[in-house]
């Protein structure tokens, strides 16, 4: 499992402000956020910059 929900919730962040901020479909996202897909990377590295803060704190926590 990741944090990205609760890091995007807790940047009062809807999945579609972070849709539109990243260029990632809102579908993907929820898939990332359920943790049924892993992101590339470059995604995980996009979507930690956005929410500004870090890979790590998102995904390896």
């Amino acid at each position: 499992m990741n944090n990205l929900k609760q890091i995007r919730e807790d940047k009062k962040m809807s999945v579609l402000e972070l849709s539109r901020k990243t260029g990632i479909s809102e579908r993907y996202l929820r898939f990332i956020e359920k943790g049924e897909r892993n992101p590339s990377i470059k995604t995980a590295a996009l979507i930690a910059t956005t929410l500004q803060s870090t890979v790590d704190k998102i995904f390896l926590s």
